[in-house]
C-alpha cells in the first residue's frame, strides 16, 4: 500500500486543527492525524509554516527492498522507542514514510483528496522517485503528476527551490464547501482558473489552502 501524508509544521495548530475537519477532515483520536478520503495530514507545532512531504506503506522492510529494487535508495531506521520509518532518498532531501492502516475513517468526507505540488530543481528525479516508491502517473501529457494506491495525489513541478505546498482536489461542488467553510467562521475565495472552479482558504500570512473541484474524482 502506498498513501500520501504530509506533514504541515505550523505556529498555528489549533487553527488548523479547528479547520481540517470543516473542510471534511476526521481527526483520529488522541493523535495529530487527519483523514481525508484520499490522503492523511499529519499536524506538528513549529515557529516556522512549513510543509514536509511524506508517505505511508504497509509492511515497510518490503515497501523499502522493492523500493531499492526498483533503484532508488530506501533505508529502514527504528529509533529508540522501537518506532520504524522508511528514509527515501529523493533530490535535495530524503522523505519519510511510515507505517499505515490500509483504510482510513469511513467518516471523511470522500470526495476530498489530499494533493502535495512538489516544486523541484529536478522534476525528472522527483517523477523517477515516485515511480518507484509505487506512486501511479495520472495521464497528463508531462506525467508529472502521480497518485497513491491508498490515497492523494502528488503534482511535480519545476522549481528553483525546493518547496512542497499542500491543497486538496473536490469532487463535489466547491462552492457548496466554501459556504460551510465560512458558516464556521473562515474565510473562503471562489475563482476560476482555466474553467476549473478553485476555491482559496486562507490560513494564516504564510499559508492558505487552494482546493481544485474535479468532478472525477
Amino acid at each position: 500500500m502506498l498513501r500520501v501524508r504530509p506533514t504541515l509544521i505550523t505556529a498555528h495548530p489549533k487553527l488548523l486543527g479547528d479547520l481540517l475537519p470543516v473542510l471534511g477532515m476526521v481527526q483520529q483520536h488522541g493523535t495529530a492525524l487527519f483523514d481525508a478520503g484520499g490522503g492523511r495530514i499529519a499536524l506538528q507545532p513549529g515557529t516556522a509554516e512549513l510543509t514536509l512531504l511524506g508517505f505511508e506503506a504497509g509492511v515497510l522492510e518490503e515497501f523499502a527492498r522493492r523500493t531499492a529494487e526498483s533503484g532508488t535508495a530506501a533505508e529502514v531506521i527504528r529509533d529508540a522507542a522501537g518506532a520504524t520509518t522508511v528514509q527515501v532518498e529523493a533530490p535535495g532531501h530524503n522523505i519519510p514514510v511510515d507505517q499505515g492502516e490500509r483504510l482510513l475513517d469511513p467518516t471523511a468526507d470522500q470526495a476530498l483528496t489530499v494533493v502535495c505540488i512538489w516544486s523541484a530543481s529536478d522534476p525528472q528525479g522527483a517523477a523517477r522517485m515516485l515511480r518507484n516508491i509505487g506512486a501511479r502517473p495520472r495521464d497528463t501529457a508531462e506525467a508529472t503528476e502521480f497518485t497513491a494506491k491508498n490515497g492523494g495525489r502528488v503534482a511535480v513541478r519545476t522549481g528553483e527551490h525546493q518547496d512542497i505546498q499542500v491543497g486538496f482536489d473536490y469532487a463535489g461542488d466547491v462552492a457548496d464547501l466554501g459556504r460551510r467553510v465560512r458558516r464556521a467562521g473562515f474565510s473562503a475565495e471562489l475563482s476560476r482558473t482555466d474553467g476549473n472552479r478553485i476555491l482559496t482558504v486562507p490560513v494564516s500570512a504564510h499559508r492558505s489552502f487552494t482546493i481544485s473541484e474535479r468532478p472525477e474524482g
